[in-house]
């Protein structure tokens, strides 16, 4: 009998000392866009689970679905967006999302399969630009910047196709989702496509291939909203495995990977 007393109670400790380790691992969900995820897989997931705190990445295929994701708790961070879309999302929606950190400057790219300069450029030719009016904004200001367009004096910061007030070449702008837009180059109307980071590198495309790229300058204040960021709900950004997350984002095997496999198409944010 004491045998048997002895072994129940080593099952109800050993039971315990389970449920104890259990409890000491956090799991994080983190809404990423795309596959090019390096920096969590080789770093930052790998690092963190050592710690115990468990990191799952749910990969969407759009820039609609991981905001709402993160405002309902199906994920509980997502890395994918920069301020000014963030911060345009939260004011649409009525939920504030906040950085947990800076992460990375993608550089907004014009690129194309049927010519090597801009200056090839012709008159009536098709532009795939994304529809989402942060980005599409963005893009436009890259048009006026090279000389193709101007845009209205008194343009809203987040400008459209019509606060186009000069259009000499009579480009034809195609709005469509930011995931659409590399494979909008193969059809034969689109001559040049704007392709941000993460849909560039899908693409296996590289900076040096671009046409012309985005040039961030970061003196300029009105350049921070285009950095990227790990986004939280307001409520939830304090976490303490969120700010471990964040250290390590920030650290140098991270920097490490954004110089020898980005390759330029994503830059670090937090110097």
């Amino acid at each position: 009998m004491k045998r048997i007393f002895a072994a129940l109670l080593a099952l109800v400790l050993c039971l315990a000392s389970v449920s104890c380790l259990a409890g000491d691992v956090t799991k994080v969900k983190v809404g990423v866009v795309g596959e090019n995820n390096e920096q969590w897989e080789q770093v930052i997931i790998p690092t963190l689970k050592e710690e115990g705190i468990e990191i799952e990445l749910v990969k969407f295929s759009d820039y609609i679905i991981p905001n709402e994701a993160l405002a309902n708790g199906d994920v509980d961070l997502n890395a994918f967006q920069h301020y000014n879309f963030m911060d345009n999302w939260s004011k649409e929606h009525g939920v504030e999302l906040v950085s947990v950190c800076d992460t990375l400057i993608a550089p907004l790219c014009i690129y194309s399969k049927k010519y090597a300069s801009m200056e090839e450029i012709k008159e009536g030719d098709g532009v795939a630009i994304m529809n989402d009016v942060v980005n599409e904004a963005r893009a436009l200001r890259m048009m006026e910047a090279a000389g193709l367009i101007k845009l209205k004096a008194d343009m809203t910061e987040l400008a459209t196709v019509a606060d186009i007030e000069e259009n000499p070449m009579n480009l034809q702008f195609m709005e469509m989702e930011a995931a659409l837009t590399a494979s909008a180059m193969s059809d034969p109307s689109i001559a040049i496509a704007f392709l941000n980071g993460t849909h560039a590198k899908d693409a296996g495309l590289t900076n040096d291939e671009a046409l012309y790229m985005e040039q961030y300058d970061p003196n300029n204040p009105d350049m921070h909203g285009i950095i990227n960021v790990i986004a939280a709900r307001a409520d939830r950004k304090d976490e303490p495995a969120f700010k471990r997350i964040a250290e390590v984002y920030h650290s140098d095997a991270v920097r490490e990977l954004f110089d020898t496999v980005y390759k330029g198409v994503y830059i670090p944010a937090w110097e």
